[in-house]
């Protein structure tokens, strides 16, 4: 770790604020455009040629309506949120999540999934995390710019070790029983397995040695439709973990909730990768 160094940094969502405000402008121009001819079939101050623009351009402002007002909505909450980075801790505030906040004496370790992740994922995901013993923060860096995801990673670096994982999947982890605990991520670090929930509270289940792993073997796999999904278990600290290496991606829109399940994995990878570190 770097010899410390006074910090106090906020920095803006600005990858994400730019995408918001391009497209916020451009639904306010059709918008403007549709309400002008509106106005000009209403006066028939059209040629004849151009009859009905009036219909058209009203069917077309709806659309830029209903498009301009949520980006309002977002540019709003992007312009109070942020990453907070200072001499105590961390803390992030996000649109749509709960204000996050992680000091500096609970934090064990930030990770940095790398670029390539980020292209991989469209940071639907999240980038980016401060991991304690049992919790960690999510720091969305896929919502900053590259100069600023940089700047951040250094400031970070003054006050906790960064990792960068060797392998990382998103997976599901369950029971002996293979009943559902958490949809989860899991890192494999030079010489630690971290296994984390992805969504919720986001616990850290365990954060293990992997000198201290037992009992590592290949699974039957799971099943979900006609997808098949391979897993294996380990043992840590007395207790039994059952890794699926599938993760389902729930989607929430106006007319519903749909999910989508993907393979992540395979269990021979991951376990050849264990047994070489151990």
């Amino acid at each position: 770790m770097n010899a410390l160094i006074s910090t106090n940094v906020h920095y803006h969502f600005a990858q994400h604020t730019r995408r918001i405000t391009r497209l916020a402008m451009i639904s306010a121009i059709v918008l403007l455009l549709s309400v002008g001819a509106i106005v000009l079939d209403a006066l028939g101050a059209l040629p004849a040629s151009l009859k009905g623009l009036g219909i058209i351009g009203y069917l077309v402002g709806i659309i830029a309506f209903v498009v301009l007002v949520p980006m309002l909505i977002l540019s709003y909450e992007y312009s109070r949120g942020g990453l907070w980075i200072n001499d105590e801790g961390a803390r992030v505030r996000f649109p749509g999540e709960k204000i996050q906040e992680i000091t500096w004496s609970e934090s064990r370790f930030a990770v940095n999934e790398g670029e390539e992740y980020l292209q991989i994922s469209k940071g639907k995901e999240g980038l980016g995390h401060i991991f304690g013993d049992t919790r960690y923060i999510r720091l969305h860096l896929e919502g900053l710019t590259p100069e600023q995801r940089e700047q951040a990673a250094a400031a970070i670096a003054q006050h906790c070790e960064m990792r960068h994982p060797a392998r990382f999947a998103l997976t599901t982890l369950l029971n002996n029983k293979g009943e559902t605990i958490a949809r989860g991520r899991l890192y494999l670090f030079e010489r630690e397995l971290v296994c984390a929930e992805n969504r919720g509270e986001k616990r850290v289940f365990f954060s293990a040695p992997l000198a201290k792993l037992t009992s590592i073997r290949q699974r039957d796999p799971f099943h979900v439709g006609k997808l098949e999904f391979e897993a294996f278990s380990l043992r840590y600290a007395g207790s039994d973990y059952v890794i699926m290496l599938g993760y389902e991606t729930t989607l929430s829109g106006n007319i519903g909730t749909s999910s989508h399940w993907a393979v992540t994995g395979y269990a021979s990878d991951w376990i050849e990768a264990l047994k070489v570190r151990a």
